[in-house]
């Protein structure tokens, strides 16, 4: 079955206390309407960023989505089919914004048009490459602002959440209640000022319901690869947490001792960072699939 979810469906905080706003059966496609991580509300460069912007209502994600079925101890495993992208994007610099945000001292707002697959920087004109920033299902505990990933998900700014890709999530709540939102037409690694080019999208996702797959934290699967990722204050901690998950899956997958998939890790796979600039530091390890 095909359902369409519209923009005006949002939530602010994954949580188990939001209502649905569809209810699906597990392999149902769903086309989803996204809102930009800032509502909409710039939309020309005049516009700025100021003290009237309710920073409670930033990274609107659209859902939740009742997936039949879902327990804790279940995986949502979420295919993302489609993403286009709307005629505009924006980029947004601030103070405090990002890892040099102590030398910026007022906001600034680029808009970017998005046509035939480019983004205009501009005189640049840059290839787009659309990613979801937000994916996630409500926790089990106090709600989480979508503007924070964790181990449900959330603000993850992983690039690698993009066409073709499954996304897997932890269920924690019955139902999973997944919201998605914050679709960047470009964002680089880190997405270091905090912002990528921020933009209204349409994504078509396909749902699957896993019973025997618990997870402790997302993975996103490619046609090549496997990344296991982990959130954290520390970006230390969540590089232990994510190269601990990659490893204990070299081994099982390759029935290899903790010590052989160890050493096999650090010969063939690659510790990245998706983003510093959120609430928690995101990072990934990515296994080629060629090990496994």
């Amino acid at each position: 079955m095909i359902h369409r979810l519209k923009r005006d469906s949002v939530i602010y905080a994954m949580s188990n206390e939001n209502n649905p706003a569809l209810f699906i059966n597990p392999g149902d496609k769903i086309i989803v309407e996204t809102e930009d991580c800032f509502g909409h509300k710039i939309t020309r460069e005049e516009q700025r960023l100021d003290d009237e912007f309710d920073f409670s209502k930033v990274n609107p994600a659209t859902g939740p989505i009742y997936v039949q079925g879902a327990q804790p101890g279940d995986t949502l495993a979420v295919k993302i089919m489609r993403i286009e992208l709307d005629f505009q994007g924006v980029v947004e610099l601030c103070p405090e914004f990002g890892v040099l945000g102590d030398v910026v001292t007022e906001c600034k707002t680029k808009i970017v048009k998005l046509e035939n697959n480019k983004a205009i920087f501009g005189a640049l004109s840059v290839d787009v490459m659309p990613m979801v920033g937000v994916i996630g299902v409500a926790p089990a505990g106090v709600p989480v602002p979508c503007g924070i990933p964790g181990k449900h998900g959330g603000n993850l700014d992983t690039l690698e959440i993009t066409e073709g890709s499954i996304i897997r999530l932890p269920v924690f709540v019955e139902g999973g209640l997944l919201a998605l939102g914050d679709v960047h037409a470009l964002m680089g690694q880190g997405e270091v000022c905090g912002t990528g080019v921020e933009t209204r999208a349409l994504v078509v996702i396909i749902v699957e319901l896993e019973k025997d797959n618990e997870l402790k934290e997302p993975v996103v699967e490619t046609d090549k690869a496997i990344y296991f990722l982990s959130s954290d204050k520390l970006l230390e901690n969540a590089v232990k947490k994510a190269t601990e998950y990659a490893v204990d899956h070299i081994a099982q997958r390759r029935k290899l001792s903790f010590e052989e998939a160890y050493m096999l890790a650090s010969i063939a796979c690659d510790l990245q960072i998706s983003q510093v600039v959120n609430p928690l530091k995101t990072v990934k390890v990515k296994v080629p699939k060629t090990i496994l």
